[in-house]
């Protein structure tokens, strides 16, 4: 059978649709809550190719038909003219027209796998396994595994979600200044981020004499001797691409700087260790190596850190959490944020982390400026 030819240009319809065959396995559900999250897998956006705003999902038989089922019913004119399924339906109750579609594509509810269902609130999923007569057994990982590997135009799209979050951070330095508040800073950059594009832009941004961690903008007061912290997470195209920054407003102590050498160190080696056949934790421990070598091996946990990087959103979070405890090996092609960010005593918490993709010869930043220290001159 020709599986391609059935579900067109979609690869990864075609790769679930010999799944269910490989399994013997009737169909595949597939939902979201219509959330986006930069750090989960949107499994209606994996197979379909449409950000949902509400509560969907994509019904895929064994013969490799697919259905995109949106809400609310008036979205149905924007996701069919994107989506990569043979139909798209709208409606304003999912589980009634989920019911009469899996009807249609003839599945077998006891045959049927399932991705995303625990996403959607209880009363929902109460509704669904009313309507079908039971849930199908679930499947959350498949999604995911589909999508580890970017694609060439998600590829394009995270290297331009990337463009979008180093222009935003030129917009900060140009706009920080004492006397401005957190929260006007992450506005502006929010709103220019929109401008170029960004779908989406999950920031986090403070500041202070001696950083504890990185948090939310807040009424916090921007002054002279501040070090900022800044997390610029913009979305294009359906790829969340990140970037972690540190500035000094005024001179900063040398001690500072001195620190902050460090991590671009542990970068250096972590972007060496992270070539496909790497594991996770391997990349880990270059990193750890780094700080350990400085003489903060005891600072390489929580609190004073958290992980030295995580996937990216929302197609798949493969590899995963960038710590020690994953074995997870790593494959040309996947995209994740690396960030050796952390807390030493004497500087406080300090930020460095590019977007990177996997290839044989180690990551490459998708950056075209990696993290450094900046000055904003007073």
């Amino acid at each position: 059978m020709n599986l391609q030819a059935i579900v067109g240009n979609n690869v990864r319809l075609a790769e679930a649709t010999r799944h269910l065959h490989d399994q013997s396995l009737d169909g595949l559900i597939a939902a979201s809550n219509g959330l986006n999250n930069f750090l989960e897998s949107n499994a209606v956006y994996v197979l379909a190719g449409v950000r949902p705003i509400g509560a969907s999902a994509v019904v895929l038989d064994r013969d490799g038909r697919s259905t995109l089922i949106v809400t609310p019913a008036w979205d149905e004119e924007r996701a069919a003219a994107l989506s990569s399924t043979d139909r798209t339906v709208g409606t304003d109750d999912l589980a009634t027209t989920l019911q009469s579609v899996v009807g249609t594509h003839r599945l077998n509810v006891s045959r049927t796998v399932s991705i995303g269902l625990s996403l959607l609130g209880q009363a929902l999923v109460d509704r669904i396994a009313s309507a079908l007569g039971t849930l199908p057994n679930a499947a959350d990982e498949l999604a995911r595994d589909l999508a580890r590997i970017r694609s060439a135009e998600e590829l394009a799209a995270a290297e331009r979600a990337t463009w979008i979050a180093e222009r935003g951070y030129e917009r900060l330095l140009e706009f920080a200044r004492p006397g401005l508040r957190e929260f006007e800073l992450a506005a502006e950059l929010y709103c220019f981020t929109k401008k170029l594009g960004a779908e989406d832009n999950f920031l986090l941004l403070s500041a202070s004499q001696h950083n504890l961690a990185v948090r939310a903008a807040g009424e916090r007061i921007l002054d002279v001797g501040d070090i900022i912290l800044a997390e610029i997470t913009p979305c294009y195209r359906g790829q969340f691409a990140q970037i972690c920054r540190t500035t000094a407003i005024g001179q900063p102590p040398p001690v500072v700087r001195e620190k902050y050498a460090i991590l671009q160190d542990a970068m250096s080696e972590g972007l060496t260790a992270g070539r496909a056949g790497a594991r996770v934790a391997d990349v880990t421990r270059a990193i750890n190596g780094v700080i350990q070598k400085a003489g903060y091996g005891d600072y390489c946990r929580p609190p004073y850190m958290r992980v030295r990087g995580h996937g990216l959103g929302i197609t798949s979070d493969r590899p995963g959490d960038i710590v020690e405890r994953n074995e997870r090996v790593l494959e040309s092609g996947m995209v994740f944020v690396m960030h050796p960010n952390q807390y030493i005593p004497e500087s406080g918490y300090l930020m460095c982390g590019e977007p990177v993709v996997v290839s044989g010869n180690g990551c490459r930043a998708l950056s075209a400026r990696q993290a450094q220290l900046d000055i904003i001159a007073v």
